[in-house]
Formats: C-alpha cells, structure tokens, sequence
C-alpha cells in the first residue's frame, strides 16, 4: 500500500487526476471554485487552483478532507481516490495479521471492494467430493476472475474475525497465539442455553472493559458468567451480563498458522482476580476512541510508536510512522490527523475499524461519492467480462468447489492477501493447498474439523517432535506408495519414516520404509472448524 508516488511518477499522478476530473466534465479550476462555494476557501476541505503544478513537483500530499472534497465533487467512491494517492486500503487486514499483538483483537473485514476483480477457481472433472486428504490441485483449476460483488454475497455479513493475542490466549491450546478465528453472533443464543457450572462446549468472543478475549465460559450464579482458563494460569473472573460483558459471538472457524508456534504469556494484569467494570459506550470522539483502542491493546505510547515504525517500514514510507508523543496528542486534543498515512497506522496498530476512525472525525467511507472511478483511471487491474458465466454458476453448484465452499461456510476473502503472512510463503499455488474435508479420523488432534492445509513443498527433512507438546509438533503431508495421503507428525528413525497418531488420545507409531513413503513437505497453516 505505498503511498509515497515513485520518482519520476508525479507528473503521470497530475495527468491521473486531470482525467478522473476530465471524465465528469471538470476542470481544475471549476473543481477548486466547488471546493470554495462548498466548504469555504479557508476550509480545509478547499482545492487549491494549482494543485497540478503541486502535484508534478511531489510538493503536494492531499489531506483526508481534500480527498473527501474530490469525491462529493466529482462522485466518486473516497475509497478510490484514496486509491488514486496511493493508498490501498483493502491492505489494513494484512498489517494487522502481520504485527505481532499482546491482545485479542477484532480484525477490520469490511473494507473489501465489491467491483475489484479477484483470481477464482473451478471445479476440475466430474465425480463426488474426495474423502480422503488430497492436494486441491486435484480438484480446482484457476479460472478467469471473477468480480468481488457476488462472492461477497454468499458470505455471512454478520460474520466477524479476530487475531488470538500473545497475552490473553485464555484457550490455548485450543487456540494458539496468533491464530485468526471466525465469531458467529448468531449462534451466541442457542450455545448460551447450554452453559453449565462445568463450562461451555463452544469457544465464545467476549468483550469487558480491558478489550476482548476467546475462552470457554462458565455459569457463575444468576446472570453471572466467569472465563475458563483451560491450561494457562490466567485470572478466571466473573461478570455481569449484559453490564460488565458482551457475548460477541461463537467461534466456529480457525485458521492457525503453524510457523513457529510460540507459548504465549500471562498479562500481569490478566493473572490476578481483577474486579470489572461496567462497559462503556464507543467513545464517539477521536481521542477517548485512540485511548481506549490503546489501552485494549496493552500499549504503551513507547510501544505504539514502535509499532508505526514497523508499518512505515512495511510501507516503505517514513510518513506512517507516529511519535509517541504525536500519539499522546491525538488522544489528549482529540485533533484530526491531516494526513491518510496517520489514519491507516492507527487501523494497523490499534486494531481499529477505518469506519470507526472516520466516524469519530465527522466522516462515512460510503457517504460522499458514490461511483467507482473506472478502472483505467486508477491503479486497479482491469479484466474482460467472463464469457460463460452462467456456466460457471452452474459448476459451483456441486463437485468439490461447492463441498469446499459448505465445509467452510462461507470464504473470509478479506484474508487473501494474507495469506503469506500467515504462511511464510511468499506465492502459495493450488499444489500447496491440501483438501481435508470429510477426512475420517484424524491422526493428531488439532486435525479434528481439518478443511485445508498449507504446505511448505521446500520443507521435507520432519524434525524429532517426541519431546513436544502436542500444539508444538511439526504437521507433515505424506505420500504413501499406495498414492494416498496422510497429514501428522512425523520423524525419521534409521531408515525409516515413522508417523505418529494419537486415536483416542493414545500415541501410536506407524513404521514405514523411506522407499513406501515420501515426504511432501511441512504444514505451514491449517483452517478447521470448531463447531
């Protein structure tokens, strides 16, 4: 999401943004006349006359309410003059999953454009979906793209997702550190009915006063629940509801990255009987929203800022980047940043929805212009209609792309883009996805409700893992010579490949000779469902 125009590019940015205004019957001059009748002169929202001369020299970096001011004028989408500067805001899930968060934190999935173009797949032959694990290759070709729109539509909207912290992992090893899961609100009610005093069978999202965490619950009395810690010595406190917690929603979907799985620690502040308060309002200002964010964060200004530098690095420009005492400000004076770049590290940092951040300052992301800006006038990739696409509808209604589609009840397509941040793989191809739906008996525990799993094809040398705890031992796709497949831990003993299961929680070792068995490579990331 660079932001920084490149050398030698300003004078094309100027021409861009000439013909973005061309294509409304607009010049300059009557676009800042507009500007000044509209929102006055010495309005920040005001176009100066000779913001193309600005822009070929790389003096001039719109504001946010410049920006605004282009989009009422002309009508088009703020999301694609954003595009226009620079600013792909379709990347703030990505920075997000990439920097390293103490707390549990919802994840912004709201951003995707609806007439964006995505690669897409179909299914390859006839016949019913495989039981077994088999690469998706197998089953999928790539196809030509397909508009965002559509596929948006057969997801569930309610759905929302989250990033498991480093600090408040309350259901490890349930969910590790780091791992994105799926909340479903509309399964809150129903699993709600069926908490005991012993616990609850489903994982639940719940929000109090210091932020978010995913646990199993408990009943604590009339209108009371308390937190299940399952391994780690996190305070178990309880709350009233709906006063001092919210039940977000049930976790049903996990996707885990399997690179380098870590222990998480315990917050001081979460390891002793802590009393909770009543939840507050959303802040509606932009300083009480940036400190609270903050605070659920568990980051200090020092922390923050540090965090900035990761993303200015990330973005290779040095304008993301936020002091520590630039933050303070913003949340003291409650004082719009000018610029989008603020915007964007406060959405990565603070795990902050965009929309909630223009809220507080007066803004909609949908309420000022309306229509796309055509694709050939912005840095948007630009694809023919699909020719048959009827055809194409009529092959996702069955075979394994419809088996997929059901298994995971919906595709969160917001990830797509991090996808290697999750892996360490920097291109992940078909080959390297794994279908495991329908797979029966699972060798290894935390494959229960497997749906995919990523492969590192480089990966094929399997590390002892006798003396791991189970959430730490290295995954391994192997081939048999029989041409099936299995996925578990594995290692090497003299010359043979021994695989290791756990039926019924009992370890088992299947011996096979290196010339019987092959070594595809090392799992990277799984995603199975919880419910």
């Amino acid at each position: 999401m660079p932001s920084k125009v490149k050398a030698g590019s300003n004078t094309e940015l100027a021409g861009r943004v000439k013909s973005i205004l061309s294509s409304k019957g607009l010049t300059l001059h009557q676009a800042s006349q507009r500007s000044a009748r509209l929102f006055g002169r010495n309005s920040s929202y005001y176009l100066p006359h000779n913001l193309y001369y600005d822009l070929s020299r790389g003096h001039f970096s719109p504001s946010l309410l410049q920006l605004v001011a282009f989009s009422r004028i002309s009508n088009y989408r703020l999301r694609d003059w954003l595009r226009v500067f620079g600013f792909d805001i379709e990347e703030i899930p990505r920075l997000q999953i990439q920097l390293a968060s103490k707390r549990t934190a919802l994840l912004e999935s709201s951003l995707e454009d609806s007439n964006s173009h995505i690669p897409w797949f179909r299914n390859l032959g006839a016949g019913a979906p495989p039981v077994d694990t088999v690469p998706l290759s197998r089953r999928l070709e790539w196809t030509e793209p397909r508009r965002l729109g559509p596929l948006l539509d057969l997801n569930d909207k309610s759905a929302l997702y989250a990033k498991i912290g480093s600090e408040d992992a309350l259901a490890f090893p349930e969910l590790l550190a780091g791992s994105i899961v799926r909340v479903n609100p509309g399964m809150a009610g129903e699993a709600l009915k069926s908490i005991t005093r012993d616990g609850s069978a489903a994982l639940f999202l719940m929000r109090h006063a210091k932020g978010f965490c995913c646990c199993h619950i408990r009943t604590a009395g009339r209108g009371r629940i308390a937190t299940i810690s399952t391994e780690l010595p996190y305070a178990q406190v309880e709350f009233r509801v709906p006063e001092e917690a919210e039940i977000v929603g049930v976790v049903d979907l996990e996707i885990r990255s399997l690179v380098g799985p870590q222990l998480p620690s315990v917050a001081k502040s979460l390891s002793k009987r802590w009393k909770p308060e009543v939840l507050s309002p959303e802040a509606l200002q932009l300083g009480p929203l940036l400190e609270r964010a903050r605070l659920e964060m568990g980051l200090s200004f020092r922390a923050a800022a540090a965090m900035s530098r990761e993303v200015a690095n990330a973005l290779g420009d040095k304008r993301y980047f936020t002091a520590s005492g630039s933050l303070s400000d913003y949340e003291t004076l409650s004082t719009p940043p000018r610029h989008v770049h603020k915007i964007i590290t406060f959405c990565a940092v603070y795990s902050l929805r965009l929309n909630a951040i223009l809220r507080a300052i007066g803004l909609n992301l949908d309420d000022a212009g309306g229509e796309p800006i055509p694709d050939l006038l912005t840095d948007r990739p630009s694809w023919s209609p699909i020719r048959t696409a009827a055809a194409v509808h009529r092959g996702e209604e069955t075979g394994s792309f419809r088996e997929l589609w059901t298994a995971l009840g919906g595709a969160p397509l917001f990830l797509r883009r991090s996808v290697s941040a999750l892996c360490g793989l920097p291109r992940p191809s078909l080959k390297d996805f794994f279908w495991m739906a329908r797979t029966p008996r699972p060798v290894h525990p935390y494959l229960a409700g497997g749906i995919l799993a990523l492969v590192n094809r480089q990966k094929k040398k399997p590390n002892d893992c006798g003396s791991k705890p189970l959430w730490q031992q290295p995954l391994y796709i192997v081939l048999k010579r029989d041409g099936t497949y299995v996925c578990g831990c594995c290692s090497r003993e003299n010359n043979s490949l021994v695989i290791h299961t756990y039926p019924i929680g009992i370890h088992r070792r299947e011996q096979l000779r290196e010339r019987d068995a092959e070594v595809v490579g090392k799992v990277v990331a799984i995603m199975r469902k919880l419910v």
